[in-house]
């Protein structure tokens, strides 16, 4: 997805304007959505809310009366998922030139997708019916295999995120040779994820679904 054809459900969104909507709209899953987007739990007079408030209003989604806020548009359906959100992923290609992690979120208000960009910016583009959030999952992990193995090897990293024990995780790593390997739990004698081969014709998207699926 390129910042010129982004899809016209699409919304960009700034991580002062996520702080504003968090602080606008409290509920079961703000601390989950602070937990995984590594956002302060910042009071709603703090200056960046109040700027993230500005941003919005700028925007012409969230109208400023006095000291009543109100949001209007797709801030009102961000604000619900991430206020509701009860399971959350984070998929990361790590490298050199690898690219900002892409976050999915759910939650019983819909689903989103989140595309870090530089400077704090994501673009936020809400999930169809038609496509379940493990789907979504395996096709950014089999993507961001693709990315990585164009430039001789690299690591993509999975996590999933449900509630305050520590997230599941799921790597893989494409070695130079053209093999394939997936780190999961549980962990080995010395602690680390234990380490396998993908089979012939095992997609490294199907296989992190798979793991990243259990008690779903």
């Amino acid at each position: 997805m390129t910042a010129q054809k982004l899809p016209e459900s699409a919304y960009r969104l700034t991580s002062h304007e996520l702080l504003a909507l968090l602080a606008f709209e409290k509920g079961a899953g703000t601390a989950l959505t602070r937990r995984v987007l590594a956002l302060a739990d910042l009071p709603d007079h703090h200056d960046l809310v109040r700027a993230g408030v500005g941003t919005l209003n700028v925007r012409d989604t969230a109208t400023v009366n006095g000291e009543q806020v109100a949001l209007r548009g797709p801030a009102i359906y961000l604000a619900r998922v991430f206020s509701t959100a009860n399971l959350w992923f984070d998929i990361t290609r790590v490298g050199p030139d690898a690219v900002a992690p892409i976050y999915i979120a759910s939650s019983p208000a819909g689903r989103v997708v989140l595309f870090l960009r530089p400077l704090s910016e994501y673009v936020c583009l809400p999930l169809d019916e038609g496509t379940s959030t493990l789907e979504m999952v395996e096709a950014t992990v089999n993507d961001a295999v693709a990315a990585a193995g164009e430039r001789s090897g690299g690591i993509v990293t999975s996590r999933r995120y449900d509630g305050d024990s520590a997230p599941a995780v799921a790597n893989i790593k494409m070695l130079k040779d053209g093999s394939i390997k997936l780190a999961a739990a549980p962990l080995d004698a010395t602690g680390q994820l234990t380490v396998r081969d993908l089979g012939a014709g095992e997609q490294p998207g199907a296989a992190v679904r798979a793991l990243l699926a259990v008690s779903a």
